[in-house]
């Protein structure tokens, strides 16, 4: 009769013990945090800074790299890179095509536009065009140097029987407007209209070259200049505030570098509410628009943002700072994950057809390229 008894209890035992683990066993697991591939390998860390990547040297001064403010690819030659050099007011910029960038067969194209001083005076950013053209941004006051304000976005050529070479007018530039002093940063729409950060203004505008006027000469009166006067930033006169076009969701993403922070603005919205008076040439338009969609996306976590790059929901940021490279969520504006590339100076940012980052470094004259451990 004893055991019996037992029986029965030992029964009911193992059938709560049981149920104990079979509720154990169905509760969900903590979820892992998703890897950022730009940074780490993609089953290599659950835990962001576990594993950091290589910083792969790409180019220094060996290769004309000097103090170095952005980088971007041509996106009509393959695997074609290049490098926008600041160089100095009364000389200009420069620039470095590399061919092949980071393969045994790499090369250096170095060029100087022969009226560099006016054109490229003190170039902040570089960004191409699905045409082939190129435009810069001058951080300078006067591109002629004598107290004005007659400085703006340059376009040029991505010819290389055209930039750079004798035109036999003024230099090879295809186009210039003169309505952005301190113009701290620029990104492409499409064909020859971009995005520029006017630091004497202080705000953002959108450049229209239209159709180009050759290859050296001057006549820049069918341009267009729309002022998003709400659109409100703030000039660190020492680092560019880079800017990086969303083409699909049609956002403009803003490095507000005196301010530090990250803005962006809906270029769907605002419409033209006043033309305005003419500054320093004819133009075919010249006006205030008003009513944008505009956010601060990010506005902590940052001690100097620089440059700036996206790819697909998420946000990449350079600090120039402390060298850190930060990733974000758009959608949640939440900080994914941070990568720091040990070298204060970071400036300019890109997503190379590698589907990897590319970063220039002014303080060390360097190019790297991002690769996940």
């Amino acid at each position: 009769m004893k055991n019996k008894k037992i029986i029965p209890l030992i029964v009911f035992a193992l059938l709560i013990v049981g149920a104990c683990k079979k509720e154990r066993n169905t509760t969900p697991e903590p979820a892992k945090v998703n890897t950022v591939p730009e940074f780490f390998s993609e089953n290599t860390v659950d835990k962001y800074g576990e594993t950091s990547p290589v910083y792969t040297l790409i180019a220094n001064n060996s290769s004309k790299i000097s103090s170095p403010q952005d980088l971007d690819f041509n996106p009509t030659r393959q695997n074609e890179l290049w490098i926008i050099n600041k160089g100095i007011e009364a000389i200009g910029g420069s620039t470095v095509m590399i061919t092949q960038p980071g393969t045994p067969g790499q090369q250096y194209d170095y060029r100087q536009d022969g009226n560099a001083w006016h054109f490229m005076s003190l170039p902040s950013a570089i960004s191409f065009s699905n045409n082939g053209n190129w435009a810069t941004s001058p951080n300078v006051l006067d591109a002629n140097h004598n107290g004005g304000t007659y400085t703006g976005p340059s376009l040029w050529s991505g010819n290389l029987t055209i930039y750079a070479k004798p035109s036999g007018g003024n230099g090879s530039h295809l186009d210039m407007l003169h309505g952005s002093p301190f113009a701290m940063g620029i990104a492409n729409e499409k064909d020859n209209i971009y995005w520029v950060f006017d630091g004497y203004n202080k705000y953002i505008c959108r450049y229209n070259f239209n159709g180009d006027h050759g290859p050296g000469n001057d006549d820049h009166s069918n341009g267009n200049i729309h002022r998003y006067t709400e659109v409100v930033v703030k000039r660190n006169p020492a680092v560019p505030s880079h800017l990086a076009f969303d083409k699909d969701k049609r956002w403009l993403y803003i490095v507000d570098g005196g301010n530090k922070q990250i803005l962006r603005m809906d270029i769907t919205t605002g419409n033209k509410t006043a033309d305005l008076p003419l500054k320093n040439e004819p133009l075919a338009q010249h006006w205030k628009i008003e009513g944008v969609n505009r956010e601060i996306v990010i506005n902590e976590g940052l001690k100097q943002p620089c440059g700036i790059e996206i790819n697909g929901n998420r946000l990449f940021v350079t600090d120039y700072e402390t060298g850190d490279i930060i990733c974000y969520d758009i959608a949640t504006k939440k900080e994914l994950a941070r990568i720091n590339t040990g070298k204060p100076g970071i400036m300019g940012i890109k997503l190379g057809p590698d589907n990897k980052l590319w970063f220039v470094n002014a303080n060390s004259s360097e190019i790297f390229r991002v690769d996940p451990n």
